[in-house]
C-alpha cells in the first residue's frame, strides 16, 4: 500500500476525487479542512502507483491545486508547495 498526500482547493475537489471512475482500492482517506480558507490537506491510502493517481487527477476538471501538491509521502512530509520555487517574489525588490 502507498500512502499519498497533497492540498486541494476545496473539499468538493477531494469528493469528485473519490468519485471518479479510475480511482480504486482506497483503503484511508483523512482530510484536515483549514480553518480559515476552503482549503484542505488530503492524506490517502491506497495500491495505486503514484503515476496511476496522477492520471487519475489530471482527468478532473479544475485540479491543478492537488496535481501541483500530489506526492506519495505521508502528509507531514509533503511541504505542499506548487512549482518549483516556493516564494515567488524576488529577493532584491526593484526600485
Amino acid at each position: 500500500m502507498n500512502i499519498f498526500s497533497f492540498r486541494a482547493d476545496a473539499i468538493q475537489d477531494v469528493f469528485e476525487l473519490m468519485q471518479t471512475s479510475g480511482l480504486k482500492d482506497v483503503r484511508r482517506l483523512t482530510i484536515f479542512p483549514d480553518q480559515h480558507f476552503p482549503d484542505c490537506e488530503v492524506e490517502l491510502q491506497s495500491s495505486m502507483s503514484l503515476r496511476e493517481l496522477a492520471q487519475v487527477v489530471a482527468s478532473l476538471d479544475d485540479a491543478h491545486v492537488i496535481a501541483d501538491t500530489l506526492r506519495q509521502c505521508d502528509l507531514k512530509s509533503n511541504p505542499l508547495q506548487r512549482g518549483e520555487d516556493p516564494d515567488p517574489l524576488p529577493s532584491i525588490p526593484d526600485f
